[in-house]
């Protein structure tokens, strides 16, 4: 009578680990050059997308509180501010090598959730910008190219 032996083997051996530590640092060895150089590019998005949040939660503040509310671009220290509350944002120092180029005027939104003039706030990475822009009527998008 033969007597089979039930237990099963667990783990893995000292060479299986070798391979898998070898080909994932290959991978990582590939990879690695093509992510940092994607890093300017998603900084620069993050940081529009950043601008472009604040600028919405601006306009919802002056509806909910049913008054205006400014934010103030200080394109010499890349810095913009809220009127309402003291909240501040420093791009530069969120987004390493992200910088406010221009600001064609500050957005005031009004208590109906309209900007009193339309605006557009230029960012860039020292490679690529991206255009952060308030329509008259409030809506706030991102563009790649000048606001339209």
């Amino acid at each position: 009578m033969k007597v089979l032996d039930t237990r099963k083997q667990a783990g893995v051996t000292l060479m299986e680990m070798i391979v898998a530590i070898a080909v994932s640092m290959i991978v990582l060895a590939v990879a690695t050059p093509s992510f940092l150089s994607w890093m300017p590019t998603i900084r620069l998005t993050s940081a529009a997308r950043q601008v472009a949040t604040d600028l919405q939660v601006a306009r919802m503040k002056a509806i909910s509180q049913n008054t205006n509310n400014t934010v103030t671009f200080n394109t010499t220290t890349g810095t913009y501010t809220f009127t309402l509350g003291s909240d501040s944002r420093d791009i530069g120092q969120l987004y390493p090598g992200i910088t406010i180029l221009s600001v064609s005027s500050n957005p005031v939104f009004t208590p109906r959730g309209t900007a009193s003039a339309g605006a557009e706030i230029k960012l860039n990475n020292g490679s690529a910008q991206k255009f952060v822009c308030v329509k008259a009527v409030g809506r706030v998008n991102i563009q790649d190219t000048t606001c339209t």
